[in-house]
């Protein structure tokens, strides 16, 4: 049982301001059991005050609570990695550049040396063309990606692997000279990371490939279906129906290099006739001239017709052909452009 003699005490000495605690008021009565103190200041300054140390203190803790963040966040190091265009323009590093003789596969040894005083990495690009000093020689394009650590005191080599970029000038012999040259185009770099990532960096096909690029090489000659298929996306033409088989060349240090003479065209054709037909086959210049017959006349039945054809080309000059089908009255029934 509450004592009301107890209550009506304590309500009296709250009116009567007394407090058992200096700076607040009395206990206001809220009923039973429940007595607040509320807080009161002395002067305003006291409360101005009060409310300053409150925003320091909050400020205090907000800073500790974000100090594990903050000191995660480290100041990112500079990148001790240039590539090679880059750090010769900014005379990071010295270098030479031979030829071990030829053109494709490892043909170039780059030798450098650090300049900057402590330790980079050096980054030859995927498509660095690279320029002979005697432009009888071909240029050469980086086949594939090479990273070299550079210390500060001993010079270090690295061996490129390479293609040619420039068919029928001289392959470059051992010890020629080469500099740094521009980046090859977007097409011919994403037909060399196209090669690289098949395994296909040590193939004739590939070769062949970058000479379609860049000395309009025909796609026929390049001796890989799935290559073929590529370069022409690349390139915005149609995979070709046709190979071309050619004569081998011996590639000579020194001497010039190419693609063989074309010896054989094979291709392999389709069409329909809605009825009975003689036809023949000749062999055509781009600008429909006769060159010569191919296929004598020749009756064939109504139908789906799947055939096809070796034609030998070797006494031909080099350039664009049409194989035609038509009937001995010159209506065309099939169109198959090659070039060779």
């Amino acid at each position: 049982m509450v004592d009301t003699q107890d209550l009506k005490s304590c309500d009296r000495r709250g009116r009567m301001g007394s407090s058992p605690i200096p700076g607040t008021k009395a206990p206001a009565y809220r009923g039973p059991y429940l007595f607040v103190r509320e807080i009161y200041f002395p002067s305003r300054a006291f409360e101005a005050k009060f409310f300053l140390l409150m925003r320091i203190f909050l400020f205090l803790l907000t800073l500790l609570c974000c100090a594990p963040a903050l000191s995660g966040q480290k100041k990112q190091a500079p990148s001790s990695t240039f590539d090679l265009k880059d750090a010769l323009q900014q005379k990071l590093v010295s270098i030479t550049i031979a030829g071990t003789g030829g053109h494709m596969g490892s043909c170039l040894t780059l030798t450098c040396k650090n300049l900057r005083g402590k330790f980079l990495r050096l980054r030859i690009p995927q498509g660095q063309f690279m320029e002979p000093s005697d432009s009888a020689y071909q240029t050469l394009v980086v086949a594939e990606e090479q990273t070299v650590a550079l210390g500060t005191k001993t010079p270090a080599q690295v061996s490129l692997s390479t293609f040619c970029a420039q068919a029928g000038d001289r392959s470059p012999a051992s010890g020629a000279a080469f500099i740094v040259g521009a980046m090859a185009p977007e097409q011919l770099c994403k037909l060399l990371k196209f090669i690289a990532e098949k395994g296909k960096a040590g193939s004739s096909a590939a070769q062949t490939a970058v000479w379609c690029f860049t000395n309009g090489e025909s796609l026929g000659s390049i001796d890989d279906p799935e290559l073929t298929k590529f370069a022409a996306e690349l390139l915005g033409k149609n995979v070709p129906g046709y190979k071309i088989k050619r004569q081998t060349v011996e590639i000579i240090p020194g001497e010039h290099a190419r693609l063989g003479k074309a010896l054989v065209v094979e291709a392999n054709y389709q069409y329909t006739l809605e009825k009975d037909e003689k036809l023949l086959i000749n062999l055509l210049h781009a600008d429909g001239k006769l060159v010569k017959l191919i296929s004598k006349e020749e009756t064939l039945k109504a139908g789906e017709h799947r055939s096809s054809i070796h034609l030998e080309v070797w006494n031909l000059p080099p350039g664009k052909y049409i194989v035609r089908i038509q009937t001995k009255d010159g209506r065309v029934i099939k169109d198959l452009d090659v070039e060779f």
